[in-house]
């Protein structure tokens, strides 16, 4: 996939394939609850990350996780991101799921907020989608691209991987 930074070019890759849009590692600033509502535990988490491949590799995505967990122990994401590569801006709005390892069990939500608590240190799963939006002539075609989001989050130390590839275009 390659983007071009000549905005009168046509510069819209082939997203048929399931072409990686990026894949970067990073980490959570920290879990800030903002407490227990009804329907779980909200969060307020940044996040910050080095794009490692794709056509941003090199890049910088940052955002904010507003996070809820779950009585079951799954986590729900919703995510306002920015992706900031050689001057250019995307926003990109993730939405997705945080799953605890098979056979996990959710902990209570009050022991989750107690000071001891502390999140195994091992891999969930996040997957999810995301929608791209830019002002960027040469990335327009981001402006009607849909990707799936597949990676991982360790909660006990924020390690963030993940992986966003385009949705084939019928």
């Amino acid at each position: 996939m390659q983007f071009t930074s000549d905005p009168t070019a046509p510069a819209r890759p082939d997203t048929r394939d399931g072409a990686l849009v990026y894949r970067f590692e990073g980490s959570l600033g920290g879990m800030r609850p903002i407490g227990l509502f009804p329907e779980g535990i909200r969060y307020h988490n940044d996040f910050d990350a080095r794009v490692t491949a794709g056509p941003f590799a090199g890049g910088r995505i940052f955002g904010l996780d507003q996070f809820l967990l779950r009585p079951d122990g799954v986590g729900v994401i919703v995510a306002p991101e920015v992706i900031e590569h050689d001057g250019r801006r995307v926003a990109v709005e993730v939405r997705g799921y945080v799953v605890p390892p098979a056979g996990a069990p959710a902990p209570p939500l009050d022991a989750v907020l107690a000071p001891d608590f502390a999140w195994p240190e091992v891999p969930f799963r996040v997957t999810g989608s995301a929608l791209f939006r830019t002002t960027d002539p040469g990335l327009a075609h981001l402006n009607r691209t849909v990707a799936t989001i597949e990676g991982t989050v360790v909660l006990a130390t924020g390690e963030l991987k993940v992986e966003a590839r385009a949705v084939p275009e019928p």
